[in-house]
Protein backbone atom coordinates (compact mmCIF):
# COMPACT_ATOMS: atom_id res chain seq x y z
CA UNK A 1 0.00 0.00 0.00
CA UNK A 2 2.87 2.37 0.90
CA UNK A 3 4.49 1.49 -2.44
CA UNK A 4 1.31 2.41 -4.33
CA UNK A 5 1.09 5.72 -2.46
CA UNK A 6 4.72 6.41 -3.31
CA UNK A 7 4.02 5.81 -7.03
CA UNK A 8 0.95 8.07 -6.89
CA UNK A 9 3.03 10.84 -5.31
CA UNK A 10 5.73 10.46 -7.93
CA UNK A 11 3.30 10.43 -10.88
CA UNK A 12 2.90 14.25 -11.11
CA UNK A 13 6.70 14.60 -10.84
CA UNK A 14 7.13 12.21 -13.79
CA UNK A 15 4.73 14.31 -15.87
CA UNK A 16 6.60 17.45 -14.91
CA UNK A 17 9.85 15.79 -15.92
CA UNK A 18 8.39 15.26 -19.39
CA UNK A 19 9.12 18.95 -19.98
CA UNK A 20 5.54 20.25 -20.26
CA UNK A 21 3.49 22.08 -17.68
CA UNK A 22 0.14 20.38 -18.05
CA UNK A 23 -1.57 23.58 -16.93
CA UNK A 24 0.23 25.81 -19.43
CA UNK A 25 -2.68 27.63 -21.08
CA UNK A 26 -0.63 28.74 -24.08
CA UNK A 27 0.40 25.19 -24.94
CA UNK A 28 -3.11 23.89 -24.36
CA UNK A 29 -4.41 26.62 -26.70
CA UNK A 30 -1.93 25.48 -29.40
CA UNK A 31 -3.24 21.92 -29.16
CA UNK A 32 -6.81 23.18 -29.26
CA UNK A 33 -6.07 25.06 -32.49
CA UNK A 34 -5.00 21.73 -34.01
CA UNK A 35 -8.14 20.08 -32.54
CA UNK A 36 -5.85 17.97 -30.35
CA UNK A 37 -6.86 17.20 -26.74
CA UNK A 38 -4.65 18.64 -23.99
CA UNK A 39 -3.86 15.09 -22.87
CA UNK A 40 -1.48 14.89 -25.85
CA UNK A 41 0.99 16.93 -23.78
CA UNK A 42 1.62 13.68 -21.89
CA UNK A 43 2.82 11.96 -25.07
CA UNK A 44 6.48 11.02 -24.43
CA UNK A 45 7.29 10.90 -28.15
CA UNK A 46 6.02 14.48 -28.54
CA UNK A 47 8.32 15.53 -25.72
CA UNK A 48 11.31 13.80 -27.34
CA UNK A 49 10.73 15.58 -30.65
CA UNK A 50 10.12 18.86 -28.81
CA UNK A 51 13.47 18.51 -27.02
CA UNK A 52 15.21 17.65 -30.30
CA UNK A 53 13.71 20.62 -32.18
CA UNK A 54 14.60 22.92 -29.29
CA UNK A 55 18.24 21.86 -29.55
CA UNK A 56 18.20 22.32 -33.34
CA UNK A 57 16.52 25.72 -33.18
CA UNK A 58 18.96 26.87 -30.50
CA UNK A 59 21.77 26.22 -32.97
CA UNK A 60 20.19 27.44 -36.22
CA UNK A 61 16.83 29.07 -35.54
CA UNK A 62 13.52 27.96 -37.00
CA UNK A 63 14.45 28.51 -40.64
CA UNK A 64 17.36 27.60 -42.90
CA UNK A 65 18.70 31.14 -42.58
CA UNK A 66 17.70 34.29 -40.71
CA UNK A 67 17.57 36.10 -44.05
CA UNK A 68 14.98 33.65 -45.39
CA UNK A 69 13.04 33.85 -42.12
CA UNK A 70 12.91 37.66 -42.31
CA UNK A 71 11.44 37.47 -45.82
CA UNK A 72 9.20 34.42 -45.79
CA UNK A 73 7.74 34.27 -42.29
CA UNK A 74 5.94 37.62 -42.81
CA UNK A 75 4.70 36.47 -46.24
CA UNK A 76 3.31 33.17 -44.96
CA UNK A 77 1.93 34.69 -41.75
CA UNK A 78 0.10 37.36 -43.74
CA UNK A 79 -1.50 34.87 -46.16
CA UNK A 80 -2.46 32.41 -43.40
CA UNK A 81 -4.04 35.26 -41.40
CA UNK A 82 -6.36 35.90 -44.36
CA UNK A 83 -7.55 32.26 -44.38
CA UNK A 84 -9.42 29.95 -42.03
CA UNK A 85 -6.20 28.15 -41.05
CA UNK A 86 -4.95 28.62 -37.48
CA UNK A 87 -1.83 30.81 -37.33
CA UNK A 88 0.16 27.78 -36.11
CA UNK A 89 0.02 26.33 -39.63
CA UNK A 90 3.03 28.51 -40.40
CA UNK A 91 4.97 25.66 -38.79
CA UNK A 92 3.82 23.25 -41.49
CA UNK A 93 6.05 25.10 -43.95
CA UNK A 94 8.84 25.29 -41.39
CA UNK A 95 8.60 21.54 -40.83
CA UNK A 96 8.40 20.83 -44.55
CA UNK A 97 11.26 22.98 -45.87
CA UNK A 98 12.78 25.14 -43.14
CA UNK A 99 11.91 27.93 -45.60
CA UNK A 100 14.67 26.91 -48.02
CA UNK A 101 13.73 28.64 -51.27
CA UNK A 102 15.07 25.82 -53.43
CA UNK A 103 14.03 22.94 -51.16
CA UNK A 104 13.54 19.63 -52.96
CA UNK A 105 13.16 16.12 -51.58
CA UNK A 106 14.50 12.80 -52.80
CA UNK A 107 10.91 11.95 -53.76
CA UNK A 108 10.56 15.01 -56.01
CA UNK A 109 8.64 17.33 -53.69
CA UNK A 110 9.52 21.01 -54.12
CA UNK A 111 9.01 24.45 -52.63
CA UNK A 112 8.26 25.84 -49.19
CA UNK A 113 5.28 23.49 -48.86
CA UNK A 114 6.93 20.49 -50.53
CA UNK A 115 4.26 19.72 -53.09
CA UNK A 116 4.72 16.68 -55.28
CA UNK A 117 4.27 17.58 -58.96
CA UNK A 118 0.98 15.70 -59.33
CA UNK A 119 -0.51 17.20 -56.16
CA UNK A 120 0.71 20.66 -57.11
CA UNK A 121 -0.94 20.46 -60.52
CA UNK A 122 -4.18 19.26 -58.91
CA UNK A 123 -4.04 22.42 -56.78
CA UNK A 124 -3.66 24.59 -59.88
CA UNK A 125 0.12 25.07 -59.87
CA UNK A 126 1.85 25.12 -63.27
CA UNK A 127 4.91 22.92 -63.72
CA UNK A 128 6.54 23.08 -67.15
CA UNK A 129 9.85 23.89 -68.84
CA UNK A 130 9.54 27.59 -67.97
CA UNK A 131 7.97 27.70 -64.48
CA UNK A 132 7.58 25.52 -61.42
CA UNK A 133 4.90 27.23 -59.35
CA UNK A 134 5.49 24.86 -56.47
CA UNK A 135 8.41 27.24 -55.88
CA UNK A 136 6.22 30.32 -56.24
CA UNK A 137 6.07 31.37 -52.60
CA UNK A 138 2.73 33.18 -52.94
CA UNK A 139 0.88 30.77 -55.24
CA UNK A 140 2.13 27.65 -53.43
CA UNK A 141 1.08 29.08 -50.06
CA UNK A 142 -2.40 29.82 -51.36
CA UNK A 143 -2.53 26.32 -52.85
CA UNK A 144 -1.43 24.77 -49.53
CA UNK A 145 -4.06 26.80 -47.65
CA UNK A 146 -6.80 25.65 -50.05
CA UNK A 147 -5.60 22.04 -49.91
CA UNK A 148 -5.41 21.92 -46.10
CA UNK A 149 -8.83 23.59 -45.83
CA UNK A 150 -10.32 20.95 -48.13
CA UNK A 151 -8.73 18.18 -46.05
CA UNK A 152 -10.18 19.74 -42.88
CA UNK A 153 -13.65 19.69 -44.44
CA UNK A 154 -13.16 16.07 -45.44
CA UNK A 155 -11.88 14.75 -42.09
CA UNK A 156 -13.33 17.25 -39.63
CA UNK A 157 -10.21 18.03 -37.59
CA UNK A 158 -7.07 20.01 -38.30
CA UNK A 159 -4.66 17.35 -37.06
CA UNK A 160 -6.26 14.87 -39.43
CA UNK A 161 -5.84 17.37 -42.27
CA UNK A 162 -2.13 17.57 -41.38
CA UNK A 163 -1.70 13.80 -41.35
CA UNK A 164 -3.49 13.54 -44.72
CA UNK A 165 -1.28 16.33 -46.09
CA UNK A 166 1.72 14.16 -45.26
CA UNK A 167 0.60 10.65 -46.17
CA UNK A 168 -2.41 11.25 -48.45
CA UNK A 169 -6.12 11.20 -47.72
CA UNK A 170 -6.56 7.66 -49.04
CA UNK A 171 -3.89 6.34 -46.69
CA UNK A 172 -5.49 8.16 -43.75
CA UNK A 173 -8.97 6.86 -44.61
CA UNK A 174 -7.67 3.30 -44.54
CA UNK A 175 -5.90 3.94 -41.23
CA UNK A 176 -9.06 5.30 -39.60
CA UNK A 177 -11.08 2.39 -40.92
CA UNK A 178 -8.55 -0.13 -39.62
CA UNK A 179 -8.20 1.59 -36.22
CA UNK A 180 -11.93 2.11 -35.85
CA UNK A 181 -11.10 5.59 -34.56
CA UNK A 182 -9.75 8.96 -35.66
CA UNK A 183 -8.34 9.74 -32.20
CA UNK A 184 -4.80 11.09 -32.39
CA UNK A 185 -3.57 8.90 -29.51
CA UNK A 186 -4.73 5.83 -31.42
CA UNK A 187 -3.54 6.85 -34.90
CA UNK A 188 -0.14 8.09 -33.68
CA UNK A 189 0.50 5.08 -31.43
CA UNK A 190 3.88 3.69 -32.59
CA UNK A 191 2.96 0.21 -31.41
CA UNK A 192 0.04 -0.09 -33.83
CA UNK A 193 1.43 1.38 -37.07
CA UNK A 194 -1.91 2.67 -38.34
CA UNK A 195 -0.17 5.55 -40.12
CA UNK A 196 3.41 5.54 -41.44
CA UNK A 197 6.29 6.36 -39.11
CA UNK A 198 7.01 9.50 -41.15
CA UNK A 199 3.46 10.74 -40.57
CA UNK A 200 3.58 9.96 -36.84
CA UNK A 201 6.77 11.98 -36.54
CA UNK A 202 5.44 14.68 -38.85
CA UNK A 203 2.37 15.57 -36.79
CA UNK A 204 4.50 15.64 -33.64
CA UNK A 205 7.16 17.79 -35.34
CA UNK A 206 4.64 20.43 -36.47
CA UNK A 207 3.02 20.51 -33.03
CA UNK A 208 6.41 20.63 -31.28
CA UNK A 209 7.50 23.66 -33.33
CA UNK A 210 4.21 25.42 -32.56
CA UNK A 211 4.64 24.65 -28.84
CA UNK A 212 8.19 26.03 -28.95
CA UNK A 213 6.83 29.30 -30.30
CA UNK A 214 4.87 29.83 -27.05
CA UNK A 215 8.13 30.08 -25.10
CA UNK A 216 8.82 33.82 -25.22
CA UNK A 217 12.13 33.54 -23.36
CA UNK A 218 13.36 30.91 -25.82
CA UNK A 219 12.24 33.00 -28.82
CA UNK A 220 14.08 36.04 -27.50
CA UNK A 221 17.22 33.96 -26.99
CA UNK A 222 17.22 32.82 -30.61
CA UNK A 223 16.02 36.28 -31.77
CA UNK A 224 12.75 35.13 -33.33
CA UNK A 225 10.42 36.88 -30.88
CA UNK A 226 9.74 39.82 -33.22
CA UNK A 227 9.07 37.48 -36.15
CA UNK A 228 6.77 34.90 -34.58
CA UNK A 229 4.86 37.00 -32.06
CA UNK A 230 3.97 39.94 -34.30
CA UNK A 231 1.35 40.38 -36.99
CA UNK A 232 3.01 41.08 -40.32
CA UNK A 233 2.07 42.55 -43.66
CA UNK A 234 3.21 40.85 -46.84
CA UNK A 235 6.55 42.55 -47.64
CA UNK A 236 6.18 41.83 -51.38
CA UNK A 237 4.08 43.29 -54.15
CA UNK A 238 3.11 41.61 -57.40
CA UNK A 239 3.85 43.23 -60.73
CA UNK A 240 2.73 41.77 -64.03
CA UNK A 241 5.40 41.65 -66.71
CA UNK A 242 5.16 40.83 -70.41
CA UNK A 243 6.30 37.51 -71.79
CA UNK A 244 10.02 37.03 -72.17
CA UNK A 245 11.04 39.68 -69.61
CA UNK A 246 14.30 38.94 -67.82
CA UNK A 247 14.78 38.97 -64.05
CA UNK A 248 18.30 40.36 -64.63
CA UNK A 249 16.86 43.44 -66.32
CA UNK A 250 14.26 44.01 -63.59
CA UNK A 251 16.95 43.76 -60.91
CA UNK A 252 19.00 46.36 -62.80
CA UNK A 253 15.97 48.66 -63.11
CA UNK A 254 15.32 48.36 -59.35
CA UNK A 255 19.02 48.71 -58.54
CA UNK A 256 18.99 45.62 -56.34
CA UNK A 257 21.18 42.48 -56.29
CA UNK A 258 20.06 39.96 -58.88
CA UNK A 259 20.28 37.08 -56.38
CA UNK A 260 17.84 38.80 -54.03
CA UNK A 261 15.25 39.14 -56.79
CA UNK A 262 15.87 35.57 -58.00
CA UNK A 263 15.22 34.29 -54.46
CA UNK A 264 11.78 35.93 -54.56
CA UNK A 265 11.03 34.35 -57.96
CA UNK A 266 12.53 30.87 -57.87
CA UNK A 267 9.54 29.61 -59.84
CA UNK A 268 11.00 31.19 -63.01
CA UNK A 269 13.20 28.27 -64.03
CA UNK A 270 15.03 30.08 -66.82
CA UNK A 271 15.13 33.56 -65.31
CA UNK A 272 12.50 34.97 -67.67
CA UNK A 273 8.71 35.24 -67.70
CA UNK A 274 7.24 32.39 -69.77
CA UNK A 275 6.71 32.91 -73.51
CA UNK A 276 3.19 32.94 -74.93
CA UNK A 277 1.68 34.50 -71.78
CA UNK A 278 0.69 38.13 -72.23
CA UNK A 279 1.55 38.92 -68.61
CA UNK A 280 2.97 36.95 -65.73
CA UNK A 281 3.31 37.79 -62.00
CA UNK A 282 6.73 38.65 -60.64
CA UNK A 283 7.39 39.58 -57.01
CA UNK A 284 9.41 42.59 -55.93
CA UNK A 285 10.01 44.14 -52.48
CA UNK A 286 7.22 46.52 -51.49
CA UNK A 287 9.68 49.36 -50.93
CA UNK A 288 10.74 49.07 -54.60
CA UNK A 289 7.29 49.61 -56.13
CA UNK A 290 7.77 53.36 -56.67
CA UNK A 291 11.09 52.73 -58.42
CA UNK A 292 9.40 50.14 -60.62
CA UNK A 293 6.59 52.49 -61.61
CA UNK A 294 8.96 55.32 -62.40
CA UNK A 295 11.74 53.42 -64.17
CA UNK A 296 10.35 50.27 -65.77
CA UNK A 297 9.64 50.38 -69.47
CA UNK A 298 8.69 47.44 -71.65
CA UNK A 299 11.35 46.60 -74.19
CA UNK A 300 10.30 47.63 -77.69
CA UNK A 301 11.19 44.19 -79.00
CA UNK A 302 10.64 41.50 -76.41
CA UNK A 303 13.11 38.64 -76.27
CA UNK A 304 12.00 35.00 -76.43
CA UNK A 305 13.50 31.65 -77.05
CA UNK A 306 12.47 28.14 -77.90
CA UNK A 307 14.16 24.82 -77.23
CA UNK A 308 15.42 22.85 -80.21
CA UNK A 309 16.48 19.21 -79.90
CA UNK A 310 19.44 18.55 -82.17
CA UNK A 311 19.12 15.55 -84.43
CA UNK A 312 21.92 13.19 -85.40
CA UNK A 313 24.18 14.91 -87.93
CA UNK A 314 22.57 18.32 -87.51
CA UNK A 315 25.00 21.25 -87.35
CA UNK A 316 24.88 24.64 -85.69
CA UNK A 317 25.12 26.25 -89.14
CA UNK A 318 21.94 24.45 -90.20
CA UNK A 319 20.12 25.51 -87.02
CA UNK A 320 21.34 29.10 -87.48
CA UNK A 321 19.96 29.18 -91.02
CA UNK A 322 16.68 27.54 -90.05
CA UNK A 323 15.86 30.06 -87.32
CA UNK A 324 17.67 33.05 -88.89
CA UNK A 325 19.72 33.48 -85.70
CA UNK A 326 23.50 34.05 -85.81
CA UNK A 327 25.53 30.95 -85.01
CA UNK A 328 27.65 32.90 -82.53
CA UNK A 329 24.50 33.93 -80.64
CA UNK A 330 23.38 30.30 -80.32
CA UNK A 331 26.85 29.30 -79.15
CA UNK A 332 26.90 32.07 -76.54
CA UNK A 333 23.43 31.28 -75.18
CA UNK A 334 24.30 27.60 -74.77
CA UNK A 335 27.99 27.95 -73.83
CA UNK A 336 28.99 25.87 -76.87
CA UNK A 337 32.39 26.39 -78.48
CA UNK A 338 33.71 25.39 -81.90
CA UNK A 339 35.19 22.19 -80.45
CA UNK A 340 31.91 20.94 -78.94
CA UNK A 341 30.36 17.86 -80.52
CA UNK A 342 27.41 19.21 -82.54
CA UNK A 343 25.91 15.77 -82.98
CA UNK A 344 24.85 15.31 -79.36
CA UNK A 345 21.20 14.56 -78.73
CA UNK A 346 20.85 17.77 -76.75
CA UNK A 347 18.35 20.58 -76.31
CA UNK A 348 19.60 23.93 -77.55
CA UNK A 349 18.13 27.30 -76.57
CA UNK A 350 17.37 29.44 -79.64
CA UNK A 351 16.91 33.20 -78.99
CA UNK A 352 14.21 34.43 -81.34
CA UNK A 353 11.82 37.31 -81.74
CA UNK A 354 8.05 37.27 -81.36
CA UNK A 355 7.11 37.21 -85.06
CA UNK A 356 8.91 33.88 -85.42
CA UNK A 357 7.49 32.45 -82.18
CA UNK A 358 3.94 32.93 -83.29
CA UNK A 359 2.18 34.82 -86.04
CA UNK A 360 -0.92 36.23 -84.39
CA UNK A 361 -3.61 37.87 -86.46
CA UNK A 362 -4.41 40.42 -83.74
CA UNK A 363 -2.27 42.32 -81.28
CA UNK A 364 -3.73 43.59 -77.99
CA UNK A 365 -2.28 46.98 -77.12
CA UNK A 366 -0.36 47.17 -73.85
CA UNK A 367 0.09 50.31 -71.76
CA UNK A 368 2.65 52.68 -73.31
CA UNK A 369 2.68 51.07 -76.77
CA UNK A 370 2.60 53.19 -79.93
CA UNK A 371 1.97 52.45 -83.60
CA UNK A 372 5.71 52.64 -84.14
CA UNK A 373 6.53 50.11 -81.40
CA UNK A 374 3.80 47.72 -82.58
CA UNK A 375 5.06 47.96 -86.16
CA UNK A 376 8.61 47.17 -85.03
CA UNK A 377 7.37 44.27 -82.93
CA UNK A 378 5.93 42.53 -86.01
CA UNK A 379 8.54 43.70 -88.54
CA UNK A 380 5.95 45.88 -90.28
CA UNK A 381 6.03 49.46 -91.54
CA UNK A 382 3.61 52.15 -90.36
CA UNK A 383 2.03 52.09 -93.83
CA UNK A 384 1.43 48.32 -93.60
CA UNK A 385 -0.18 48.70 -90.16
CA UNK A 386 -2.48 51.46 -91.44
CA UNK A 387 -3.45 49.45 -94.52
CA UNK A 388 -4.48 46.55 -92.31
CA UNK A 389 -6.29 48.94 -89.93
CA UNK A 390 -7.81 51.74 -92.06
CA UNK A 391 -9.71 53.29 -89.13
CA UNK A 392 -6.89 53.24 -86.64
CA UNK A 393 -6.01 56.38 -84.71
CA UNK A 394 -2.50 57.58 -83.93
CA UNK A 395 -3.11 57.38 -80.17
CA UNK A 396 -3.54 53.77 -79.06
CA UNK A 397 -5.68 52.72 -76.11
CA UNK A 398 -4.71 49.91 -73.76
CA UNK A 399 -6.67 46.76 -74.64
CA UNK A 400 -7.35 47.88 -78.22
CA UNK A 401 -6.87 45.14 -80.83
CA UNK A 402 -4.80 45.79 -83.96
CA UNK A 403 -4.70 43.54 -87.01
CA UNK A 404 -1.10 42.53 -87.70
CA UNK A 405 -1.57 39.43 -89.87
CA UNK A 406 -3.52 38.42 -92.96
Amino acid sequence: MKYIRFIILLFPLWLSASGFDLNDHKKIAVLRHFDIPSSFLKDPYLHDIYAKKKRECTLQGFADSSEDANVFIPILSSLIAQSDLPSEFLFVALAESQLKVDATSVHGAAGLWQFMERTGKLQGLEVNQFVDERQDHIKSTRAAIAYLSSLKKKFGKWYLALIAYNCGDGRLKRAIRKAGSSDIHTLADPKRNYIPLESRNYIRKVVALALLATDELFLSQIQYDSLLNTEHENPLVTVYLPEGEEIDRIAAVLEMPKNNLVKLNTHLKKGITPPNEKSYPVYIPKEKIDDFRQKYRTKELKGYFLMHRMKSGETLDQISKRYNVPKTTIMSENMIDEESDPNLNRRVKIPINKPFLKNPQLHTVQSGETLVSVAKLYNLTLEQIKIKNPFIKNTLKEGEEIKVGD
